[in-house]
């Protein structure tokens, strides 16, 4: 079960994706590993600024020992397929976003995750890095 907080940081998440001109992004594969690692990199270095809401978001960052992935941030993502995310394609390794450009800014501005808009900005824009998404 998912904290409140960590549903907040995802759809955040997801609509600063939106809001960089993204349509698509990999899921449950080496390059969404890979951004999911390279956004968990700076959360831990930059938590602290986050507050104690830092706490429950960073159940996100926490590899599964068994299969060496980003589990919990996985469930997270796949939380949000029929809602502002669609895996149309048939093995589930692509996600497509759902939400428009006025659903974005609305769920950024309306900021339920209470971590700052920019931090949000900054884990999107590591995503994107880790994962070769162009933006």
């Amino acid at each position: 079960m998912l904290f409140n907080s960590e549903i907040c940081f995802i759809d955040e998440f997801i609509a600063n994706l939106k809001l960089k001109g993204i349509e698509e992004i990999p899921f449950d594969n080496a390059e969404f590993y890979n951004g999911v690692g390279k956004m968990s990199r700076y959360f831990q270095a930059n938590r602290n600024l986050l507050g104690e809401v830092s706490n429950e978001i960073s159940l996100l960052f926490i590899k599964n020992p068994f299969e060496d992935i980003y589990k919990r941030f996985r469930d997270a993502i796949s939380l949000s397929n029929g809602g502002y995310l669609s895996f149309v394609n048939p093995d589930y390794i692509t996600g497509v976003l759902e939400l428009s450009i006025d659903d974005a800014n609305y769920i950024i501005l309306k900021n339920r995750s209470g971590v700052p808009a920019d931090f949000i900005k900054n884990c999107a824009e590591r995503f994107c890095s880790g994962a070769n998404i162009e933006a």
